[in-house]
């Protein structure tokens, strides 16, 4: 902006030059013109000066006549400017200002400073990568200064960032625990700086390989026991990785580990508070409740993170609080609970506390069949329409912008598509229940990759109905009739 700012200044500049030189000309040569006049008038008669007016007019015409047409003409090269402010800019610049100055002694050398781990050398899409920064001083001794600045940046080589959730824990020892996930293949560098130098061997080259989603734990069987499952259909992880699952058959939630150790349960079937008829969506909230949809009693119920019933909201009917064989069930960045509607075909939007906020499903390419999820991730809303067999995409106020999939086997095709999630890589992830697979895909609906298939084996489900994501990025799915949850990574 300045340099296009400083670039129309000295145009305008050197167009004034141009005419401060015209000017010059014109005024010598107006002075000419009137010495010759005078001296004219001075020689000749009344009658004689009567005479001669046509003499006068070829003296002067050119340098009078256009006066007024030659000033507005020496404006025109003169463009004007103004400043159109960037509003955004300037708000987000005064709330958090353009940066500051630090002065401090350090002892801590960049190019002494090393980094090791898999995470400098190579990286899997869309798993944890991770390596080992320590700081040191000149003599190469680890040494700790709470002001280094230290940075980390993966990009790729057109220079855009290549990864997502980069996160470094200082250990307040020199010592700090870098991880990241790695979204697409390619060639891409890790930049590590210390107070905005870089570390001995950055920017250090990785390899970065697709990922293969392969299969790596089982957990469950089939019964009424405590840890057994008939029928799993909803999952959800919590911060701790607790792995929390709708038992649609036993009408209850039991909550496991990440490595499938059973940790407890809660609901039993009927229909008072706290008790549960064929449980499907199931989602954490920012507070620790679990959130539950309770769907032949037609609601929505809340508990704590031990299972003890909060609160509930929703009961059958069609008014806007009311719900009919409500399914899936998210949570939006604001805490705002979305709850696919079923038995309405719309989208519902509950605050948290249950009250009614706005619904989704009338108006151009909002018209839903059998709506069983719906997901906010970024500035999109994306769920999935059973009956139609295919992935409608909103933007953040529910317009329509566009949908993929419809009916078949073939890659991008779906056959009852359940419940959806977005990996660590930012790719959709779609439960394709009747196909027995999960298909995943970039957001703009381009098919990238599939796993599973009919069976009861490792890598195989019986109509697989929902994933959640664990913090390092394996992949929780639940394999509805093989009655089991399954890991892969």
């Amino acid at each position: 902006m300045l340099n296009k700012a400083d670039k129309q200044i000295k145009e305008s500049l050197g167009c004034v030059r141009t005419q401060q030189r015209e000017v010059k000309r014109r005024v010598e040569r107006l002075e000419t013109a009137v010495e010759k006049a005078e001296t004219l008038l001075k020689r000749c008669t009344n009658a004689e000066i009567t005479q001669i007016d046509t003499s006068l007019n070829t003296v002067l015409p050119e340098e009078v006549s256009d006066v007024g047409k030659q000033a507005a003409s020496d404006l025109e090269g003169l463009r004007p400017f103004r400043f159109k402010e960037n509003k955004t800019l300037l708000d987000s610049l005064n709330s958090d200002g353009i940066g500051s100055f630090q002065t401090y002694v350090t002892n801590t050398c960049a190019d002494r400073s090393s980094a090791k781990g898999k995470g400098i050398n190579e990286a899997i899409v869309g798993l944890e990568s991770n390596f080992l920064l320590k700081t040191r001083n000149a003599e190469g001794e680890q040494c700790y200064d709470e002001r280094d600045s230290v940075t980390v940046e993966i990009k790729n080589q057109q220079g855009h960032d290549c990864a997502t959730e980069v996160r470094l824990k200082d250990e307040r020892d020199g010592s700090y625990k870098v991880r990241y996930f790695l979204k697409d293949t390619g060639k891409c560098q890790v930049s590590v700086k210390i107070n905005e130098e870089h570390i001995c061997g950055s920017p250090f080259p990785i390899k970065s390989k697709p990922r293969q989603f392969r299969h790596v734990l089982s957990f469950g069987k089939q019964g009424s026991s405590v840890g057994m499952r008939c029928c799993p259909y909803g999952v959800a992880v919590n911060e701790r990785d607790e792995i929390a699952v709708t038992d649609c058959g036993n009408h209850k939630v039991q909550v496991f580990s990440s490595d499938g150790t059973y940790l407890r349960s809660f609901g039993r079937k009927g229909d008072k508070q706290g008790e549960l008829n064929w449980p499907a969506g199931i989602a954490f909230d920012k507070n620790r409740r679990s959130i539950v949809v309770d769907y032949s009693n037609h609601r929505v119920q809340l508990f704590d993170e031990q299972g003890e019933y909060l609160s509930q909201f929703g009961d059958e009917g069609n008014l806007d609080h009311q719900l009919k064989s409500p399914f899936g069930l998210s949570v939006d960045r604001n805490g705002n609970i979305i709850v696919a509607d079923a038995g309405n075909k719309v989208i519902k939007t509950f605050s948290p506390s249950g009250q009614f906020l706005y619904k989704l499903g009338k108006g151009e390419g909002q018209g839903f069949t059998s709506p069983s999820h719906c997901i906010q991730y970024e500035k999109y809303l994306i769920m999935s329409d059973a009956g139609e067999n295919c992935i409608k995409v909103f933007d953040i106020n529910g317009n329509f912008l566009y949908k993929f999939g419809n009916k078949g086997n073939r890659d991008g095709e779906f056959n009852s598509p359940r419940f959806l999630s977005v990996n660590k890589a930012g790719h959709l992830m779609v439960c394709d229940k009747n196909n027995d697979r999960v298909q995943v895909f970039e957001l703009s609906g381009k098919f990238i990759t599939k796993f599973g298939k009919q069976g009861s084996g490792p890598g195989e489900f019986n109509n697989p109905t929902s994933t959640a994501i664990l913090s390092d990025g394996r992949i929780v799915v639940a394999d509805w009739l093989n009655c089991r949850i399954k890991i892969y990574e």
